[in-house]
């Protein structure tokens, strides 16, 4: 019971993290609809009032809104998927398409800290292993990387097969990770099943499912 305790506590801390990173996403997406909006109501008010309006502004507007809907619709189905991964048990799972659904999850971190993250070109690598904690491994691997990257900083990460299982190199660190953060990874990593290393000669983080 002891030990369950915190594992449990640990997935919903990153779950609400998460949930909280969306809600802004949609909340931000809803309010440039609703300036779109807005705008829209004062050309039709110029119009009723006689004014020529330029329909190319028209179609230039409804696209900004097809787009912002389109964008809301990416961020509701990476919701879903995310949410949905915490019922699933270990089975085979993609790890580039899980990392792909993490990057897209972390959107507003590695803006909000100005770091680019980059997953590179590469085929499928599929492995046994629990989606919610290789998720949250992942994450959190990223988030220590950006703080390594600093600001400006563009992080790459390559997922290959390996071994039969698969192997995932984070680079562009610049610094390396502190000793309580690299505990904090192997203790995640340990429940995901998978193990977790810095290479100092190069800065990288790498990650073994």
């Amino acid at each position: 019971m002891g030990s369950t305790i915190p594992k449990d506590r640990d997935g919903l801390e990153f779950f609400g993290q998460i949930s909280a990173a969306i809600s802004h996403d949609l909340k931000n997406v809803l309010a440039i609809i609703n300036e779109d909006a807005g705008l829209l109501q004062d050309f039709s008010l110029m119009a009723a009032q006689g004014m020529e309006l330029d329909p190319a502004r028209l179609v230039k507007l409804a696209e900004k809104i097809q787009g912002q809907v389109k964008r809301g619709d990416g961020i509701i189905k990476n919701m879903n998927r995310f949410a949905h991964s915490v019922d699933l048990p270990v089975c085979e799972v993609d790890y580039r398409e899980l990392c792909a659904l993490v990057i897209s999850l972390l959107t507003r971190m590695a803006s909000r800290k100005c770091v680019t993250v980059s997953l590179k070109d590469g085929e499928q690598a599929k492995g046994k292993g629990d989606p919610f904690t290789t998720q949250m491994l992942i994450a959190k691997g990223l988030e220590y990387a950006m703080d390594s990257a600093g600001k400006d900083g563009e992080l790459g990460i390559d997922v290959a097969s390996a071994d039969g299982g698969c192997m995932m190199n984070v680079s562009g660190l610049n610094a390396p990770l502190p000793e309580d953060a690299l505990a904090e990874l192997e203790s995640i990593a340990d429940k995901a099943g998978a193990e977790v290393a810095v290479d100092p000669q190069v800065n990288i983080l790498n990650f073994k499912f």
